[in-house]
């Protein structure tokens, strides 16, 4: 009996609309077709179905990139509907071959005036490009420069395709395609843990410093992280050497404006500013504001008080304030003005001139008590002699 079932599934299969169904000759399955490319090709509802279909060759064996051309892009000529939707895999691998897996998922379409498509790749990076391939404008998908792979084969709905491989020395003016699809997920991600608490949660990653650091995203230079509000925008990102935090109009127009800037090089940052100064570790660009700033010092002026210090005369006071037109130690308007000031040296320098003056008024006021005194006892002998 069991036997005979393959036998009665080919009489079925042949006998019922045979006109549309076939297995042909190579072993390929049609069902709707009697021209099936594929081990396996559905036609119904005006649509392709391709089960195992083979794009044939291998790529080139660290030749530089390849590409699988999934129909043609459009450039002004309006287009019939060309659409590539499903998996394509690829493989490698052997006891005396390198291990490398091929796959990507391609939602792809030309029609009218427009070319759309997404691509979500696995085991490497893959991108879609427009190239130029026999004269004729094509969207495809690259396959990076490495190890050759074999046994490329599309499993999906396809029409208009090309489904072809071509080497990098058959193709010109190769580009990035910027998808403009969206790839939604309409429940919460979790990337790294099961159970997610948010919309997207991530854990872990590779090891990334040598204090356990571990990387769990990364933008490239120029990229930013969008934070929207209901009336602005604003983005944190990284260019050059520098990260920014800025905030933009909420449609894109207009430029970003920084509100913080930081230097890798230098760890030196600022506010109200695109550009850290190399010679201060915290730069504000206007006005700073707070209860209370604490400003550590490593020496005070309390030396003044020590039995070994010289307190300058007031003749010598005199003579630099004349001479300077300012405190002895303490910066003058030309060098505030060209070198800012140091809060912490002004302060030390400010107690050194108070704990000068209060010495000066402990010794003037020795010099009225004895000066008092003398005055006191020549009153004493006035007195004295007024009496007599």
């Amino acid at each position: 009996m069991k036997k005979l079932l393959p036998v009665l599934f080919i009489f079925a299969f042949t006998s019922v609309k045979a006109q549309t169904n076939v297995i042909g000759t190579t072993g390929n399955v049609g069902i709707g077709t009697l021209n099936p490319v594929s081990k396996l090709q559905v036609v119904d509802n005006y649509r392709n179905y391709f089960v195992n279909r083979l794009i044939a060759g291998a790529s080139e064996d660290s030749q530089g990139p390849n590409y699988i051309l999934l129909h043609e892009l459009y450039t002004g000529t309006l287009l019939p509907d060309m659409h590539v939707m499903g998996k394509i895999t690829g493989i490698r691998g052997a006891t005396a071959a390198f291990n490398r897996k091929w796959t990507i998922e391609v939602n792809t379409s030309t029609a009218y005036n427009a070319t759309k498509g997404s691509l979500i790749s696995y085991n490497e990076l893959v991108k879609l490009v427009t190239l130029v391939y026999n004269s004729k404008s094509y969207l495809a998908a690259e396959i990076v420069n490495s190890a050759s792979v074999n046994f490329f084969s599309f499993t999906g709905y396809a029409s208009g395709e090309a489904l072809m491989l071509v080497r990098d020395d058959n193709v010109t003016n190769v580009l990035p395609f910027v998808p403009t699809d969206a790839i939604g997920i309409q429940g919460n991600l979790s990337i790294g843990t099961q159970g997610s608490s948010a919309k997207l949660d991530v854990m872990g990653g590779p090891i990334w410093t040598t204090n356990n650091w571990l990387k769990s995203m990364k933008l490239y230079n120029g990229s930013a992280i969008e934070f929207t509000g209901t009336a602005r925008s604003f983005g944190l990102g990284a260019s050059g050497a520098n990260l920014y935090f800025s905030n933009m109009n909420l449609d894109g127009s207009g430029g970003a404006n920084y509100f913080m800037a930081a230097d890798g090089n230098t760890g030196n940052m600022s506010i109200g500013s695109s550009s850290p100064s190399p010679n201060y570790k915290l730069t504000v660009e206007g006005t700073l504001g707070a209860r209370r700033v604490k400003v550590q010092q490593g020496a005070w002026a309390d030396y003044v008080f020590h039995p070994d210090y010289q307190l300058p005369s007031l003749q010598e006071v005199e003579h630099f304030v004349t001479t300077e037109k300012h405190l002895e130690g303490i910066p003058s308007e030309k060098e505030v003005v060209e070198k800012g000031l140091d809060l912490g040296e002004f302060d030390q320098q400010l107690l050194k001139k108070v704990e000068e003056l209060t010495l000066y008024i402990i010794q003037l006021n020795k010099n009225v008590e004895r000066l008092n005194k003398q005055v006191a006892a020549q009153q004493q002998t006035i007195a004295t002699l007024q009496a007599k």
